[in-house]
């Protein structure tokens, strides 16, 4: 009569307690090289967009919904309120339109500002006059 067992095999991704766990520190560093190598692309991304946004009126504004929409990619942002990233956007627009306000207004009266006064100058001292 042969012997029945009712218990089954342990699977192969199972660790017994008291040993190390390869998979997991492996999946774990996976995790980690992957956000970072995104983190790394994106930041590149960011740097050329913002090189090719320099001198047009959304200079601040197209960085700032890139990195709204990065976040959004990676993480669950859906719990929170839309107008956190609309205000980001807001902000970023305002900067925006107050630099190239500030920009065309300079442009147009061309005054040159006179140049301060040298600060790390000594003021010069009177020389004591001699009473006769």
């Amino acid at each position: 009569m042969a012997t029945e067992s009712t218990a089954h095999a342990a699977p192969n991704w199972f660790v017994p307690p008291g040993e190390g766990d390869f998979l997991a520190w492996f999946s774990l560093l996976f995790l980690a090289g992957a956000i970072y190598g995104v983190v790394v692309l994106y930041a590149a991304f960011d740097r050329w967009a913002e090189h090719q946004s320099a001198g047009t009126p959304l200079a601040k504004t197209i960085p700032t919904m890139l990195t709204i929409a990065l976040l959004y990619e990676i993480f669950p942002l859906g719990h929170f309120n839309i107008l956190l990233p609309l205000s980001a956007i807001l902000i970023a627009l305002m900067a925006d339109w107050s630099r190239f306000h500030l920009s065309t207004n300079a442009a147009k009266t061309d005054a040159t500002p006179e140049p301060a006064p040298d600060q790390d100058a000594i003021p010069a001292q009177k020389e004591p006059t001699a009473n006769v």
